[in-house]
């Protein structure tokens, strides 16, 4: 049940935009008020206004930018983990196998073995 309406505005209009939202309404799959699409056109420009705080929109898109930019500097801040690592096994890693190795040899292998444990756990 739609929320009961207990604000009442009067809008005026130009003829010209009142038969613009009377085409829109003609438009819809089933019979729409002029009213119900007055509404429905505030409602978007509000949720669209990013310098209103408790905005939907405005929620979202601030919050999606913040994940985006945590997700950059975890990925980045990871990626120099595994360097480190990898650098310090292959500097470890010829003293037990009396084999060099380079550090992107090791990230190509582990890489690839993932690769693999993935497939299996897929089948």
């Amino acid at each position: 049940m739609p929320a009961r309406q207990t604000v009442r505005r009067s809008v005026a209009m130009t003829p010209q935009l009142h038969a613009r939202l009377r085409q829109l309404a003609d438009r819809q799959p089933r019979p729409v008020s002029e009213a119900a699409l007055i509404r429905r056109a505030i409602r978007e420009y509000l949720n669209r206004q990013e310098d209103i705080t408790g905005s939907r929109a405005h929620f979202r898109k601030t919050f999606r930018e913040r994940v985006d930019a945590l997700e950059a500097a975890l990925t980045f801040r990871l990626d120099v983990l595994l360097a480190l690592l990898a650098h310090g096994l292959a500097a470890l890693l010829p003293l037990f196998t009396e084999r060099p190795v380079t550090a992107a040899e090791l990230l190509r292998a582990a890489v690839r073995d993932a690769e693999d444990v993935r497939r299996q756990l897929d089948r």
